[in-house]
């Protein structure tokens, strides 16, 4: 066979190969945007770069007695909830994810004004494909609330703030990877990670608060941290959703982890009227409780629960609302 023969096919095999590869890459590409727009909840790949929607719920409950004999304090309770996301799905292999909430709850017995809720949270993910299931990606996240609570909320003459916006505010930054097997779950793992929590409030910074030194407003902390989040449908109108964050110090004892995770079911009623109860849990070993308040050196962590059970009227927008 002449020389030039085998050259050209020699070329013509290495093409095929080279675009055999392509054509896997590209697979590998698509899927992995596949699985990125299903996770914000879309069916399949459409043209818009774009995903915005979210949902908005407000729940109320009252409560009044006249003449009971068994007891009772009339009562007022409104919640009311913002989850909101806006996603940008690149060329190639880039996936910008970005979430907020905002929520905020009360609850009014006579002249005694509680809250019963105060959220805001940011969280902003990019991530990069390194194959169908495993992406490297860059994390920020943002938690604080919007007003003061109170050690002893409603009792005359008690002032006394344990909290604010911004008192305390949580920032964390973190390098990793994330994996994604499947649209219900998600698990992003960074040993690359920068925390700063800040208080603003004087008096609450010279005490110590939130793990800060005496007299400082901020404390900086290096470690490694992980997300896991997993969503499922039960049945045709039940729904199930779970997060846990979990953060571990290098500096200090990394066996202290601290962490924060609750867990939701969703009981949809129609479009508009949707149930759902709640369950949080948080054990940070910075965040002391002071059985004894002339001695502020006993002060221990303790775990932290918090249930919520809530129906009422919700609506679902944008890219959210085409699931229903």
């Amino acid at each position: 066979m002449p020389k030039a023969a085998l050259l050209i096919i020699s070329l013509l095999s290495l093409s095929l190969h080279a675009q055999n590869n392509a054509l896997v890459k590209e697979k590998d590409v698509l899927e992995f945007r596949k699985l990125s727009i299903q996770r914000l909840g879309q069916d399949a790949l459409d043209t818009t770069k774009w995903d915005l929607g979210g949902n908005f719920g407000i729940q109320f409950t009252q409560a009044s007695y006249s003449n009971w004999q068994a007891g009772g304090v009339n009562s007022i309770a409104g919640n009311s909830i913002f989850n909101g996301f806006a996603n940008y799905i690149g060329k190639g292999k880039w996936v910008w994810s970005n979430a907020m909430t905002l929520a905020y709850g009360v609850n009014f017995q006579d002249t005694i004004f509680n809250k019963t809720d105060d959220r805001i949270e940011i969280e902003s993910r990019l991530d990069y494909l390194h194959s169908k299931k495993w992406s490297y990606s860059a994390l920020l996240n943002f938690r604080t609330q919007f007003r003061p609570g109170y050690e002893n909320p409603g009792d005359i003459g008690d002032d006394v703030k344990v909290s604010d916006f911004m008192a305390p505010g949580y920032f964390l930054f973190g390098l990793g990877a994330t994996n994604k097997p499947n649209k219900r779950f998600t698990m992003f793992l960074s040993p690359i990670t920068a925390k700063a929590t800040i208080v603003t409030v004087q008096r609450l910074a010279d005490e110590g608060a939130y793990g800060v030194d005496p007299g400082s407003n901020y404390r900086l902390e290096a470690g490694a941290y992980a997300n896991i989040t997993y969503k499922r449908k039960l049945w045709k109108n039940v729904d199930l959703q779970g997060r846990i964050d979990l953060f571990s110090n290098y500096v200090e004892d990394p066996s202290l982890i601290d962490i924060n995770s609750e867990l939701i079911m969703f009981f949809k009623v129609n479009k508009f009227i949707k149930a759902n109860i709640s369950l949080a849990y948080i054990y940070d070993h910075n965040v002391k409780f002071y059985l004894d308040e002339n001695n502020p050196d006993l002060g221990v962590p303790r775990s932290q629960f918090k249930q919520v059970l809530s129906i009422g009227f919700s609506y679902d927008f944008g890219a959210a609302a085409k699931d229903e």
